[in-house]
């Protein structure tokens, strides 16, 4: 989905303001200029949009839009996309978490030589970027740290780099990392020579051997993250599914057929219909010669 540049910054600057909102007082409200205000004025008519907050309701329920008359449907189609990614229930828990997937039709996200550049078209990848510019941080494990070796930033787009937090059970190399602030989860003590001053060891037991998906994000949320972007790999998506700790669930279906490779999403096998984990209320857009389809879970 292409975004205007005036559109782009509207979302930039909501993102800005609603950090320092009262959900219990104020709305925001989108002028006719594309600027974004807090306010606790209730007239409608006097502006494009107003944003209005339900801190007593869950997350799919925390937010909702009111358009004036004079909102095209771009602009709606838009704010339907992103605004999730930023308006999220800052008092919760945990942090909202999303997933976005590039795969083929039949499920593959690399092929069996790990080849996946790029499975996703150049609006899918440039979607990418705008949901690491709006969420608070980015998360990966370790393995995909190790071998994609991603720079985990917004060169794509206008704004702030997230966070990076990192699943590192074992010692990675450090010089592959970009520069600001990340997090190295761990349940095993990690030792590592002059650590950058960005850079944070985070140990966390458990004696399964993986990280609890639960929390870990609630000590990303004890450090002020309060919407998180998971990208990979697939057991660390497996664990946050299975944990139930995701709320959104992002699936761009490149019109390709691999017919073998790495699958994005390993769960554990079913045999009955009513195990299958069921999207709530998707809906579809259209990206490039591609569909993308999103849902919370």
């Amino acid at each position: 989905m292409k975004v205007k540049d005036v559109y782009w910054d509207l979302l930039l600057n909501i993102k800005e303001i609603y950090r320092t909102v009262n959900a219990s007082t104020e709305s925001l409200y989108i002028t006719y200029d594309y600027n974004v205000i807090k306010s606790t004025d209730t007239i409608l008519s006097d502006y494009l949009a107003v944003i209005q907050f339900y801190p007593d309701n869950a997350n799919d329920a925390f937010f909702e839009v009111l358009y004036g008359d004079e909102v095209s449907m771009k602009l709606k189609k838009i704010l339907e996309l992103y605004l999730g990614y930023i308006i999220v229930n800052k008092h919760s828990k945990t942090p909202f978490a999303c997933v976005h997937l590039a795969q083929t039709i039949d499920g593959k996200i690399a092929t069996v030589s790990r080849k996946s550049k790029w499975i996703g078209n150049e609006e899918n990848l440039i979607h990418a970027h705008r949901i690491r510019a709006l969420v608070d941080a980015i998360l990966i494990g370790g393995n995909t740290f190790r071998i994609d070796k991603p720079r985990l930033d917004v060169r794509l787009v206008k704004g702030k780099n997230p966070i990076k937090a990192i699943i590192a059970n074992s010692s990675l190399e450090l010089e592959n990392l970009t520069p600001g602030k990340t997090y190295l989860f761990s349940n095993k003590k990690q030792s590592y020579n002059n650590v950058h001053a960005d850079i944070e060891i985070v140990n966390i037991d458990d004696v399964s051997g993986y990280i609890c998906t639960k929390s870990l994000l609630e000590v990303l949320k004890q450090k002020g993250v309060h919407s998180v972007l998971v990208e990979g790999g697939p057991l660390t998506i497996r664990k946050f599914i299975e944990d139930k700790m995701l709320s959104r669930i992002e699936f761009h279906i490149a019109p390709m057929l691999f017919g073998s490779g790495k699958n994005g999403i390993e769960l554990q096998e079913i045999h009955d219909l009513d195990e299958a984990i069921r999207l709530n209320n998707p809906k579809y857009y259209n990206i490039g010669n591609a569909i993308m389809i999103v849902s919370n879970l």
